[in-house]
């Protein structure tokens, strides 16, 4: 009974595939294409599913008959050979499969441990990252799973033992493959161009970085988060010794040409300094090195946090009290039976609040920081032109700022009918009374171009020139002067908007 189920079982999936051979033209008509036996095609697809089941490193003894039986059954049907013998093949490979199957479910049981192993391993990339340790592994698993195909539970759980140790090998060299490769590559690259000799403290970090990674990875392969961040400060490490090479190198061989080259690299050093300076409105001095310098740039920082610290908890005490206002004015408009004509005006101007904050952020997101600055002064917004181009001692715009300009025309229409007043504002070269009349030539230029080219009403513009008076930054460094030489657009935003 067994024997017919199981001949029944083979006869009802042989009967599943219609024939792929390819059909012979007569001679009186022309050759037909070839169409795919369904028989081969499920018989393919169930070889697919045995090797997504293993079933081909499991019982690699069996499932080589498998794919034989297959591939006879393939070559018969492409040349056309009788119907029946292609069904036989395929008969005679379900079989196998069917006995290679069962040989597997045998392996994962007599080589549990080893097999979960191997899972590790190609999980963790080894076919990819550890070719050569992996083929040794593989071969040595194939012998045991061959020997429990045989029955020989003694000599497969010996070279299962072997594959085990193999296995963990190559599992471990993927890892370390995976995470330190691109550190291992900088530092032989380091090595090759002699970057100790130029920067030896760093090449030294990236070394000892790597050696760390490791050792972390020796201590616990599966814990990477340690080994991941000692192995990106390797890298960095690595990358920072070869620019630094490449620097002393270029400054040494400059030097050695009769070239400034230790006195450009230091000038180039405070050149961002001066910068942040700028941007901190300190003026930086270099006179006693950096030193000084970087310890004022601190201390305004410290300041300005401070500072910001301060605000966010007026803030924070400014949002409480609201919230406690509108509880309390909600209870009294409960008792009150209704909402009071003073909760509708300030709910109002609350909306309106909104809408300028939300105008404000995009006016700001429009321009760069090269171009303006966009920034609340009580209820008024000032949009301070940076980027705004005139030659030198001259009061006509540049038409290199006509992009600027549009952006400007864009932000202005989100304030409606709000009256604006044009600053002009100098730097501190040149006396005052020739700073403050080209401060209030350029806001009339400006005016008259917001007139003539954005139909901005004339009624509702005003235009004042305030010279030097006003610096927004040190005078005493070209970036502080730079921001000096702005003009502002102070926008009366009308408050029914």
């Amino acid at each position: 009974m067994k024997f017919r189920r199981d001949a029944l079982s083979i006869l009802m999936v042989a009967a599943m595939f219609a024939a792929s051979v390819p059909r012979v033209a007569s001679a009186a008509a022309p050759a037909a294409t070839p169409v795919p036996d369904p028989r081969l095609a499920s018989f393919a697809a169930a070889i697919d599913k045995a090797r997504g089941e293993q079933v081909d490193a499991l019982a690699p003894a069996g499932f080589e008959k498998v794919t034989a039986a297959f591939d006879e059954a393939s070559k018969d049907a492409a040349r056309g050979r009788n119907p029946e013998r292609v069904r036989e093949r395929i008969a005679e490979g379900q079989a196998a499969l069917q006995s290679a199957t069962l040989a597997a479910a045998a392996t994962r049981q007599a080589l549990s441990s080893v097999i979960k192993t191997r899972e590790d391993t190609i999980n963790a990339g080894a076919p990819r990252l550890a070719p050569d340790n992996w083929q040794k592994a593989a071969e040595r698993f194939d012998q045991a799973a061959r020997a429990v195909e045989k029955n020989d539970l003694k000599n497969a759980q010996k070279r299962a033992s072997e594959a085990e140790v193999l296995l963990r090998d190559a599992e471990l060299i993927a890892i370390k493959n995976a995470l330190l490769t691109e550190a291992r590559s900088l530092i032989a690259q380091a090595d090759e161009q002699k970057v100790e000799k130029f920067a030896p403290r760093s090449l030294q970090a990236a070394r000892r970085n790597l050696a760390q990674a490791e050792q972390e990875i020796n201590h616990n392969r599966y814990d990477t988060s340690v080994p991941k961040s000692l192995a990106a400060e390797a890298v960095y490490e690595a990358r920072h010794a070869l620019y630094l090479a490449r620097l002393v190198n270029t400054t040494l061989t400059k030097e050695k040409e009769g070239q400034a080259g230790t006195e450009e690299l230091i000038l180039s050093w405070e050149e961002p300094l001066r910068s942040l300076g700028t941007e901190m409105d300190v003026a930086p001095k270099f006179d006693a090195g950096m030193q000084k310098a970087m310890q004022d740039m601190l201390a305004n920082a410290q300041q300005q946090r401070q500072e910001m610290r301060r605000l966010k908890q007026d803030l924070d005490d400014s949002k409480e009290q609201v919230a406690a206002l509108n509880a309390e004015m909600q209870r009294l408009e409960s008792r009150l039976g209704g909402v009071s004509q003073e909760r509708i005006a300030l709910q109002r101007r609350v909306d309106a609040q909104e809408r300028l904050r939300a105008n404000v952020a995009a006016v700001e997101s429009s321009f760069t920081p090269a171009e303006a600055r966009v920034y609340r002064q009580g209820d008024d917004v000032v949009v301070s032109l940076l980027g705004i181009k005139f030659p030198s001692g001259r009061s006509t715009i540049d038409a290199g700022s006509a992009a600027l300009m549009e952006k400007v025309k864009r932000a202005l229409a989100l304030f409606g009918d709000s009256t604006i007043v044009v600053e002009g504002h100098t730097d501190s070269n040149g006396s005052d009374s020739t700073n403050l009349i080209l401060s209030q030539d350029r806001a009339d230029a400006v005016k008259q171009y917001l007139v003539k080219n954005f139909s901005v009403d004339a009624e509702k513009i005003s235009s004042i020139g305030y010279g030097e008076a006003r610096p927004v930054a040190t005078n005493e460094t070209a970036e502080g002067r730079g921001r000096n030489r702005r003009i502002d657009l102070v926008v009366h935003v009308n408050p029914a908007r």
